[in-house]
């Protein structure tokens, strides 16, 4: 009858205290050998060992000839850090080799179940040298999901080594299994496809030295910040710690969708990047490097190829935090689709701009040098690019050339031409400048004049200073040659006016996005003149910029005003001034106006009886004129002076004329050479601005009928 021993240990034990324990009972079923003892079982109540602890171990080991044993191992209960809990796990392994020194499980089997992941098994295998120096275990066969999964650990005194190797492992499943090592990312969902996995972790004692392998994922599908469905692609990287991270990485990305949020806001928006990689696939290397603290950031290179859309490298050093700051950094860019390059990867960043909703076509090749988060150098080269503001702010068609910013003090030329662009509603023609640029300072030297409407636009000056960064400024001087009224009404969507306008532009300056002219704007308008000061622009190309301006009327010729527009015939001058004008989104909200005959004025004073009626349309009917009875047979009257004034606030215009009365005000006094004569006077003192620009409307689309 074979021959049987057996202990029992207490609780609390130590690992050490465990380990003398089995090493001792090795030896004395090795010594018991010579007295025919074929079988060993000996148990341990609790054993815990840095936050690893087992209960009711228990190990029967069955010897046959020589050395060769098998051996079974049953543990209650079995929890690791972050692993999991794992009860009733069993081991057997046929053929084990016994000694004094090692214990070895050339192939075994083991059995679990986990809370997490259900009934798991697989083969295993397992060497241990009983003084602690060195060990190694493998396990294979398990299942995951549908696929399979494999590791082995082995330790040494220069350390430990891991290896996985995973085929086909389910994404829930693969979920589960992370989630209990804090790894998986909160809040997320849905997961579906599958990953090969092939890594390699090294380390020491709690330290992670390197992890390196490659993933594959077929068809994979989650849910959260950032988001993929039927994600198809190969990852290679290699991550050692380096006095910091040093990481190198390269993939294909070849199928399905992904959303990638970057991690950082700009403004009150969070970028993503969305990318159908089924329509254009995408391949990136990179090499950076991580500081110990993880905030400073080195770009050693990035390639990025996204098929049909563009291709780019980068370097750069950066300072992580609240807002990144990039102390240097050299970028290269090309692509033969704008379009694609804007709604993919340049428009999710620009969503708080003004840049924001933007159609593109065309070819772009670009670098620029980032020096301390401000631009050093630029060179871009242009190729039929057509650029269209969603907002009908500007527009731009045709762009070729270069244009290139010199950080250094030696002067560089380069030449750009376009043929056709525009501000809002007014479109210019084609243009060609050509440009020098030093100590990032940009100077237009030659200047092909640009139609303007019929008209010319004649730049004497434009020079652009700190291009690229925060502060940078345009300055323009020139000249704007004269345009008909009517063409320029007509393409501001204005009431329709007759004359010329003309421009001399002095001190001009665009900065920060706003518009400020250091001087006047001198406009030539029906043989008088029209002085603009003090106009600025906030926010020239935002949603909602804002206008202010002054603006002095001097001596406009009232026949050659309304000579083409149908609001009648009027001979005389007129003068006034619109002060503290302001425009909200091109609508005004403020403005202090009157416009009257110069006191001085000595031309013919002529009203059409056309133009009397229409004093009532404008008016909404808070103006009457007094031409009934027999003056309701004449075409034109005779008049003293016209004027009217209006004060806008809170979108109701304050009306007056050229003086008051005990009912209202009047707007054409009586007077002039010949008779008839007539007066016009205001009978309500105020009128809503809507029913205002109403009138004026009505004029310029009917003829009223004349009586």
């Amino acid at each position: 009858m074979p021959g049987k021993a057996g202990v029992t240990t207490g609780s609390n034990r130590t690992l050490k205290h465990m380990l003398c324990t089995i090493t001792g009972m090795f030896v004395l079923s090795i010594a018991w050998q010579v007295v025919a003892v074929d079988r060993v079982e000996f148990s341990l109540g609790r054993i815990e060992y840095n936050n690893v602890s087992t209960e009711n171990v228990a190990v029967e080991i069955a010897y046959g000839t020589g050395k060769d044993a098998s051996l079974h191992i049953t543990v209650a209960r079995l929890l690791l850090p972050r692993a999991g809990d794992f009860e009733q796990l069993e081991i057997d392994c046929k053929g084990a080799l016994l000694t004094a020194t090692v214990i070895r499980c050339r192939d075994g089997s083991f059995q679990a179940r986990s809370k997490v992941l259900g009934n798991i098994s697989g083969r295993i295998g397992m060497d241990y040298h009983l003084d602690g120096s060195e060990g190694r275990i493998a396990l294979s066969g398990i299942d995951a999901g549908e696929g399979g999964i494999a590791a082995t650990a082995m330790f040494n005194a220069d350390g430990w080594h891991a290896a996985i190797q995973g085929k086909g492992v389910e994404l829930p499943w693969l979920r589960k299994t992370l989630e209990t090592h804090g790894i998986w990312p909160a809040n997320y969902s849905d997961e579906s496809g599958s990953v090969d996995i092939n890594v390699t972790l090294d380390g020491n004692g709690p330290d992670l030295h390197a992890i390196g392998g490659v993933l594959r994922a077929q068809k994979a599908g989650f849910y959260g910040t950032n988001a993929a469905e039927d994600f198809s692609g190969e990852i290679h990287f290699d991550i050692e710690a380096r006095d910091g991270w040093h990481i190198q990485a390269e993939g294909d990305l070849e199928d399905g969708a992904v959303f990638v949020e970057p991690g950082i806001t700009i403004g009150n928006i969070c970028p993503g990047i969305a990318l159908e990689l089924s329509k254009h696939p995408l391949r990136f290397s990179i090499d950076t490097t991580l500081d110990d603290s993880l905030q400073q950031v080195a770009i050693r290179q990035l390639d990025i190829e996204h098929a049909g859309v563009m291709a780019a490298n980068v370097q750069a050093v950066a300072i992580r935090g609240e807002n990144v700051q990039i102390q240097q950094a050299d970028v290269a860019l090309s692509t033969n689709d704008t379009g694609k390059l804007y709604t993919t990867w340049l428009q999710p960043f620009l969503l708080d701009s003004q840049f924001s909703s933007m159609e593109t076509a065309g070819a772009l090749k670009a670098r620029a040098g980032i020096r301390d988060n401000a631009l050093g150098d630029l060179h871009m080269v242009f190729d039929d690019v057509h650029a269209y503001d969603g907002n009908g702010r500007f527009h731009i068609a045709g762009l070729d050339g270069s244009l290139t910013v010199n950080a250094e003090t030696t002067p560089v030329t380069s030449t750009l031409s376009w043929i056709g662009a525009g501000i809002y509603r007014l479109d210019t023609g084609a243009a060609k400048l050509e440009l020098v640029s030093s100590n990032r300072e940009v100077n237009v030297v030659s200047w092909e004049d640009v139609p303007v409407l019929g008209g010319e636009l004649r730049i004497d000056t434009l020079n652009v200073t700190d291009f690229g960064r925060e502060d940078m400024t345009i300055r323009l001087d020139g000249e704007l040659t004269p345009i008909a009224m009517a063409d320029f009404t007509r393409a501001m969507n204005w009431p329709l006016m007759s004359g010329e306008l003309t421009s001399t532009i002095k001190g001009l300056t665009y900065k920060r996005g706003n518009l400020e002219v250091n001087g006047q704007i001198n406009v030539g308008l029906f043989d008088g003149n029209v002085v603009v000061r003090n106009l600025s622009i906030e926010d020239l190309f935002g949603l909602v910029p804002v206008l202010k301006a002054d603006i002095d009327i001097r001596s406009l010729d009232l026949e050659l005003l309304t000579n083409r527009f149908s609001f009648g015939y009027i001979q005389g001058r007129l003068g006034g001034k619109v002060h503290k004008l302001e425009l909200q989104a091109w609508r005004p909200v403020y403005f202090e106006a009157e416009l009257m005959t110069p006191e001085d004025d000595d031309s013919r004073h002529r009203i059409s009886q056309q133009a009397v009626d229409n004093l009532g349309y404008l008016g909404g009917g808070a103006i009457n004129a007094l031409s009934k009875g027999f003056l309701r047979f004449f075409q034109e009257y005779s008049y003293g002076r016209l004027g009217i004034s209006c004060r806008l606030i809170n979108g109701v215009c304050e009306l007056g004329g050229v003086r008051e009365t005990d009912d209202g005000f009047i707007i054409v006094s009586r007077g002039g050479l010949f008779p008839p004569w007539i007066e016009v006077i205001g009978t309500g003192h105020s009128i809503a601005w809507p029913v205002l620009v109403q009138g004026l409307k009505t004029i310029s689309t009917k003829k009223p009928e004349i009586k």
